[in-house]
C-alpha cells in the first residue's frame, strides 16, 4: 500500500508590522501578494506558493520543479506542510530526483510537529526498509501517533504488523484490538481480516483486545 499524504491550503502565520496582513481581494492581485511575500521570506507564503505550483493554480501548467523549490525554502524555515510535501516528491521523485533517504529524514522533521500524514508517510519508510535500515519497532510507534492524529490506515498497518509478528513480536491481542478500531473507521478488508483472525487467536485474548479497543477510543474521545 503507497501512502498517501494530502495537504490543503493553510491560512497564514501572522505577519510582522512592516507587511500587509492579508492577501488583497482578487485572485490575481492575492497571487501576487503571496508571490511577493514568499519571496521576502514568509515561510507559509512559500508553501502556499510551492502549492500554486504544484496544482498549476497560476493560470500555468503545473511545475513540479518550481514546486519543490518553495517547499525546500519553505521546509527549511520548519513548515511542517511544506517538510511533508518535500518529502513526498523525493520518496517519488517528482519535481526533483527521487532520494529515499532524504524523503525520510524530511518526513521525520514533520512528524515530529505532530503531522499526522507525516508520521504515516515515515511509518511506512521505517517498516518498508525505503531510504535506510527496516525499523519495526519504529514503524509501530509512529503508526501509533498517526493513528492518534486521525489516520485511520494506520490502524490496520498497525493490526497487520502485530499480527505477522515480524521480528519475533507477534501479538494477537494487540492486532485484534487495532483492528477492531480500523474495521471500526470503515478500512477496507479490515471486517475479513478480523473474522480470520478470531479463528487463531484465544476467548481471553479477544476479549481483552475487545476491551483495549474501548479504553483506546474512550482515551481518544472517540
Amino acid at each position: 500500500m503507497l501512502p498517501v499524504l494530502v495537504a490543503g491550503l493553510i491560512a497564514l502565520s501572522p505577519l510582522p508590522p512592516a507587511r500587509a496582513a492579508e492577501p488583497p481581494a482578487g485572485y490575481v492581485e492575492a497571487m501576487r501578494w503571496y508571490e511577493a511575500q514568499a519571496r521576502a521570506g514568509n515561510a507559509r507564503a512559500q508553501f502556499l506558493l510551492g502549492l500554486s505550483y504544484e496544482q498549476g493554480l497560476r493560470g500555468a501548467e503545473p511545475d513540479a520543479a518550481e514546486a519543490v523549490r518553495w517547499y525546500r525554502k519553505a521546509a527549511e524555515q520548519g513548515v511542517p506542510e511544506a517538510q511533508a510535501k518535500l518529502a513526498l516528491a523525493l520518496q517519488f521523485g517528482r519535481g526533483v530526483a527521487a532520494d529515499p533517504a532524504e524523503a525520510r529524514r524530511w518526513y521525520g522533521k514533520a512528524a515530529e510537529q505532530g503531522l499526522a500524514g507525516a508520521q504515516y508517510n515515515l511509518a511506512y519508510l521505517l517498516e518498508a526498509g525505503l531510504g535506510g535500515p527496516r525499523d519495526t519497532s519504529r514503524a509501530i510507534y509512529w503508526y501509533e501517533k498517526a493513528a492518534v492524529g486521525g489516520v485511520s490506515r494506520a490502524l490496520t498497518a498497525l493490526g497487520g504488523l502485530h499480527a505477522r509478528g515480524e521480528d519475533g513480536q507477534q501479538n494477537l491481542r494487540e492486532a485484534y484490538k487495532w483492528l477492531i478500531l480500523a474495521s471500526e473507521a470503515g478500512e477496507p478488508g479490515t471486517a475479513d481480516m478480523l473474522r480470520q483472525l478470531a479463528g487463531e487467536i484465544a476467548t481471553e485474548d479477544r476479549e481483552a483486545a475487545e476491551s483495549d479497543a474501548r479504553r483506546w477510543r474512550a482515551a481518544q474521545g472517540r
